[in-house]
């Protein structure tokens, strides 16, 4: 019986891995502003073979250390420059991640529970929409999981050999994660990791091989760092003042939210499980005296926390909480089942119920006329109103099933239809308002090599960019999120304020065509030459100027 239930879940969680994570990835468009904004940077790297100093438009790009934008460089090295190539550095981040989980549990527990809690960390909502999105979020998660899982694994072994190899893992994982997203990769493991170790004794011994570890992750760090500031030395001022102190605590902290702001994202976030939680409590009842529960308790608590109290917030940041709690999640639920048979029903009956509620909303929404879709998009609604009922069908397949293994992969595939069709039923309104790419393909035969591009903000300056394959995009309006480096003499002549943008249009046509996209832009300047050519799709627009010497 035991084979039977491993070979479910061996068969399983791979397949669905493949179906969710890796088939999809380019059957939907880039969207803008991150996926655009890092596919770009990659190219830069790339095509300029700069693996110092990131570069956007050409311009210095400071926000993120190097590493994200080397790995997804790397991959379009291999794969070409493609949807899936940009998206594959998060697919691929988030397959290590579910790896270590099931390698730390397994060592601790079941081969069963190692299974599942890799099953149920990559079906987590959370986890599936970043893992299969162009961002940096899914990488620092893979580094910050690695670092934890070789932390606790260094704290409970004794052989003195294991423990040097386990801390030297972590400092290379934490300097991994420093040079993914910042400082913040070394804060979350001291605050997970401390309260741990005196807890259970330890703090001499994290304290004396905790040097190492420090000494470790600075010898990962220290190459890019000193390239760095010997490229650029304003790099690390910028970084740590504005994109860590004024960005998390300052009172002109970005995306500034309450305190309680990730509560509601932390349901969602781990949607389809959050309706079990009564069962996972039940279960790890029996296992409070685990070290394992007690650092994944920890693990998940204290980042949570960390977020919270920081001001500027995102619902991406809480990420790094996913693990734990699939294996929290994992532990709980199989205990509970297997010392109270059936007891999943409950929190099986409401998921059922919400999809059924989705599935009522979607119909009379549709009846109603209120859903987004035009005349000719109603396959569209089918085809989403079907994954829906894809997942309602799951949730009573689960219910029915007699072996717990079953139940837990019918709950797992419940978003699976989801995910593989969401690039098809998209409603053509949010394309046009947030994928850009087919509306650049109309632009391109009109771009020459020397088409001077101007852009309203940086994220239709991303989408010229990528499609078009071009750095030296003029910006107008906004500088938004490359205003820094904007600032430098040398790239403030790509700046074009709207007071002038009319003068520098007219000039340039003397000697080339000039194309403007807008997306941002509300109101057009009233003095603006008039356009040869206009062209619209939903919020985003061009204006094309042919030359006239």
């Amino acid at each position: 019986m035991l084979k039977n239930k491993l070979n479910i879940l061996k068969l399983f969680i791979p397949l669905l891995f493949i179906f969710i994570y890796l088939i999809p990835l380019n059957s939907r468009g880039l969207w803008s502003p991150d996926e655009l904004r890092y596919a770009e940077i990659a190219r830069e790297v790339v095509v300029n073979d700069n693996w110092i100093v990131p570069t956007f438009n050409q311009l210095r790009y400071f926000e993120k250390p190097i590493f994200g934008h080397w790995f997804n460089a790397a991959s379009l090295i291999v794969f070409g420059e493609h949807n899936f190539s940009v998206r594959f550095s998060s697919v691929f981040s988030t397959f290590i991640a579910a790896l270590a989980i099931f390698f730390l549990v397994r060592r601790y527990a079941s081969n069963v529970i190692a299974w599942l809690s890799a099953g149920i960390y990559v079906s987590l909502l959370l986890v599936t929409i970043l893992g299969t999105y162009a961002a940096l979020d899914s990488v620092l998660s893979m580094w910050l999981t690695l670092a934890f899982v070789s932390f606790f694994l260094a704290l409970d072994v004794t052989h003195h050999k294991h423990k040097f190899g386990y801390y030297t893992l972590a400092g290379i994982c934490c300097g991994g994660a420093f040079l993914t997203k910042g400082f913040l990769a070394l804060a979350l493991p001291v605050l997970v990791v401390l309260p741990y170790a005196i807890w259970h004794k330890r703090f001499k011994e994290l304290l004396y091989y905790g040097c190492w570890t420090v000494i470790v992750a600075s010898l990962v760090i220290a190459p890019w760092g000193i390239a760095i500031y010997r490229a650029d030395a304003d790099f690390w001022h910028y970084f740590f003042w504005v994109e860590h102190i004024q960005r998390f605590s300052g009172n002109n902290a970005q995306h500034a939210a309450p305190f309680w702001y990730y509560l509601p994202i932390a349901l969602l976030a781990t949607l389809p499980w959050i309706f079990f939680i009564p069962n996972v409590l039940t279960g790890l009842r029996s296992q409070a005296n685990s070290p394992l529960i007690k650092f994944s308790i920890l693990w998940a608590i204290i980042p949570f926390l960390f977020f919270s109290l920081a001001k500027g917030k995102l619902p991406t940041y809480i990420l790094p909480c996913m693990a734990p709690i699939a294996i929290l999640f994992a532990h709980g639920l199989y205990q509970a089942y297997h010392n109270h048979a059936n007891t999943l029903n409950t929190g099986l009956l409401a998921l059922s119920l919400s999809f059924s509620l989705i599935l009522i909303a979607l119909s009379v929404l549709m009846f109603t006329d209120k859903l987004p879709f035009q005349t000719s998009e109603q396959w569209k609604f089918w085809g989403l109103f079907g994954a829906f009922a894809w997942a309602f069908l799951c949730s009573v397949m689960a219910r029915y099933v007699v072996m717990f293994e079953y139940k837990i992969c019918w709950i797992m595939a419940t978003f699976a239809l989801l995910f593989m069709v969401v690039g098809q039923v998209l409603p053509n309104k949010t394309i046009y308002s947030k994928i850009p790419g087919s509306f650049v393909q109309q632009l391109q035969p009109l771009v020459k090599q020397h088409t001077m591009l101007i852009a309203d903000y940086p994220s239709t300056m991303s989408a010229l960019n990528w499609y078009l394959k071009r750095e030296d995009v003029y910006l107008t309006n906004s500088g938004g999120e490359v205003t820094y480096g904007l600032s430098y003499p040398d790239a403030q002549q790509r700046f074009i304020p709207l007071n002038q943008l009319a003068r520098r249009i007219t000039q340039a046509r003397q000697k080339t065509s000039v194309l403007m996209m807008i997306r941002e832009l509300k109101t057009l300047p009233v003095n603006l030459p008039t356009p040869s050519k206009r062209i619209k799709q939903g919020r985003f627009m061009a204006l094309y100027y042919d030359r006239q010497p």
